[in-house]
């Protein structure tokens, strides 16, 4: 399953990777670098 990687700054969705679909419901989560705040943040998975 493709999933969005969502900024906790400011919201934008900059990253897409693939994920396993878990029956647990846990977000994944990792710091990357997002370009509209210009620094690394916490970036974690839409669904």
């Amino acid at each position: 399953m493709k999933v969005a990687l969502l900024c906790s700054e400011c919201g934008s969705r900059n990253y897409h990777v693939k994920q396993a679909a878990d029956k647990d419901g846990t977000r994944l989560t990792m710091k990357k670098f997002c370009k509209q705040c210009n620094r690394h943040t916490i970036h974690k998975s839409s669904i």
